[in-house]
Order: C-alpha cells, then sequence, then structure tokens
C-alpha cells in the first residue's frame, strides 16, 4: 500500500516535492523575514515589564499591584512561545526550504510536536489575558489558583493528538507550488482544532466581556470615592494604561474569531478572502507586540521620573472595599 494511499492530501514521497529547489525569490520568503524586525523589540518590552514585577517582589513594594504586570508578563510570554511555534509550523515550511526534506521523510511524531505545541501555546495565548480584568476585579491571590489551571486546560482541546503523525501538507491559493506547512492526520475520532479554537476563543471573549462589565459598575458605584480620594494624575495614567490594554485584549479575542471562521470557509477557495492565511500569522503578531507597546508605553511605572510603581485608581478603591 503507497503512502499516497495511506496519507492522502500530503507531500509525502512524492517525487515533485522531492526533487523541488528552495528559492530565495518566493514571496513568502520575506513574510518569514520581516516578522522579526518587530518581534525581537517587542521582546525587549515584554522582558521590562517582567523586570517591574520581579524588581516590586524583592523590594516588596506596597504601593503596586505586582500581579498586573505578573498577568502582562505571563499572557504575553504565552503569545511570543505561539509565535515561535506557530513560525515553525507555517511561515519557516512556507518558504520551501524543508519541502525537499519533508518529502522524503515518513509522517512521524515529531511534526507532531511542533504542531501540538503551537496548539497548546495558542491556547495559553487566550487564557492568560482574562487575568488581567479578574486580578482587578478580585483579590490577586486568585492567580494562584488559575494559573495551574490555565497551564492545564489546552490538554483538554488538544488529546486528539496523542495518536496522530505529523505530516507536511501543500498550502493551497495563493501560495506558489513548494509552500508547505504541518498540520496532522490520524487525529482521535477523526477530531479538529479548528473548532475547539472556535469555541475556547467565543468562550474567553464572553468572559473577558462579563468580567469587564461588572469591573464598570463597580467603578461607578465608587465614583463617589474616586472623588473623596482625590486620585493622583499618576493613579489614573496607570488606570488609562490597564484599560487600554484590556480593550485591546477584547479586540484581538474578535480578531481571532475572524481569522478561525475565514479559514473554515474559505481555505482552498480562489477568493480573495483566501489570502488570510498569509495575513493570519500577522494578525496573530498584532496581539503579540501591540499589547505589550501599549502598556508600556501608556503606564507610568516605565516613565523615568516616577520613583514609584503606582496602583491604578480602581484598585486603590476595590481594595478598600474589599476591606470594609
Amino acid at each position: 500500500m503507497s503512502n499516497s494511499f495511506l496519507y492522502p492530501n500530503t507531500i509525502h514521497f512524492d517525487q515533485s516535492y522531492i526533487n523541488y529547489r528552495f528559492d530565495w525569490s518566493n514571496f513568502s520568503v520575506p513574510l518569514a523575514i520581516i516578522p522579526w524586525i518587530y518581534i525581537i523589540p517587542s521582546f525587549s518590552v515584554i522582558w521590562k515589564i517582567w523586570k517591574i514585577y520581579w524588581t516590586t517582589n524583592q523590594n516588596k513594594t506596597a504601593d503596586v499591584n505586582r500581579h498586573v504586570f505578573l498577568a502582562i508578563s505571563m499572557s504575553q510570554f504565552a503569545c511570543f512561545a505561539n509565535f515561535f511555534f506557530d513560525y515553525f509550523m507555517t511561515r519557516l515550511p512556507a518558504t520551501g526550504i524543508f519541502t525537499s526534506y519533508c518529502a522524503s521523510i515518513q509522517p512521524n511524531h515529531w511534526l507532531k510536536m511542533i504542531i501540538f505545541l503551537a496548539l497548546y501555546t495558542n491556547y495559553l495565548s487566550l487564557a492568560f489575558p482574562i487575568l488581567l480584568p479578574l486580578i482587578r476585579l478580585r483579590n490577586a491571590k486568585v492567580i494562584r489558583i488559575l494559573v495551574p489551571i490555565i497551564f492545564i486546560y489546552p490538554i483538554c482541546f488538544t488529546f486528539y493528538l496523542i495518536p496522530a503523525l505529523g505530516v507536511c501538507k501543500t498550502y493551497e491559493y495563493p501560495y506558489s507550488f513548494g509552500a508547505i506547512w504541518i498540520y496532522y492526520t490520524n487525529s482521535m475520532f477523526g477530531l479538529r482544532n479548528s473548532f475547539f479554537n472556535l469555541c475556547s476563543i467565543f468562550f474567553w471573549l464572553v468572559v473577558s466581556v462579563v468580567i469587564n462589565f461588572i469591573l464598570l459598575v463597580k467603578v461607578i458605584k465608587a465614583k463617589s470615592q474616586i472623588v473623596h480620594h482625590g486620585g493622583s494624575s499618576t493613579s489614573y495614567k496607570a488606570e488609562f494604561s490597564i484599560t487600554l490594554t484590556t480593550l485591546a485584549l477584547i479586540a484581538f479575542y474578535v480578531l481571532n474569531g475572524v481569522f478561525v471562521l475565514v479559514y473554515i470557509f474559505a481555505y482552498g477557495t480562489n477568493s480573495y478572502t483566501a489570502y488570510t492565511v498569509i495575513v493570519r500569522p500577522f494578525g496573530n503578531d498584532m496581539q503579540t507586540c501591540v499589547i505589550a507597546w501599549v502598556f508600556y508605553l501608556t503606564h507610568p511605572a516605565f516613565k523615568k521620573r516616577v520613583a514609584v510603581h503606582p496602583k491604578s485608581t480602581i484598585e486603590v478603591i476595590l481594595a478598600r472595599s474589599h476591606s470594609h
């Protein structure tokens, strides 16, 4: 029995792909190079955010909710990890640099590990952002409970990969011949990731909107306390920064959902919507980079003249309300 029959719609042992030669002029090559121009500086930004959390922990400063910095750091580290594994699953193979090699080997579990790690970190990047509004609403101790759960929950959406094998598939239109990506075959019960991913995006979007709505109601009720508290300009800037970051996170939930829907209904067609297969990774990069930069550029903790990393006004008010 031939391998083409065992693993249909793959390039394994297809002579035309074995004979393929990498071409630097392929349009997918610059698409694989460009991301590093903005990813590397963005990684330095998330490292600075983590540094604020770590130094605050060391100094035991009481004037900052360091768990906010921890939540954003973990969310962005998950995004960077997802960028890395997704890069080796989609963008780098799309250049054709591995096409000949991949066509000459059997489908295997090593290829599957690439897509598993890409999917696993994707689910982490969807879940961790919820910590930011949740920490502001409830006691920060919730992070000790939720973080282990978040690390475990992606297994519930990737268990079907246990018996699966990783394969190399050719990209459809608009990519040219030789562009491939890493996928899987023979999954448990024939399950696919797209629908799990869409449900996860919808769930976390709803949870995020609900939590932020509850937080908004609490803020409105505490308006008189804000006036009485006489919140400083720095505290208001901190509040604005965290709110803006949260709104950006909600926007990216919607964007991810749109990309998944387009993939389900338009991938492989010759319509203009098929070009989203090229745009999708850059959309994910926006979540990886924009969130970090928005928080870094707007939060007063990163201003050189600010000696103390302030809590936002809402955090102070809610902390007082919890103490009564």
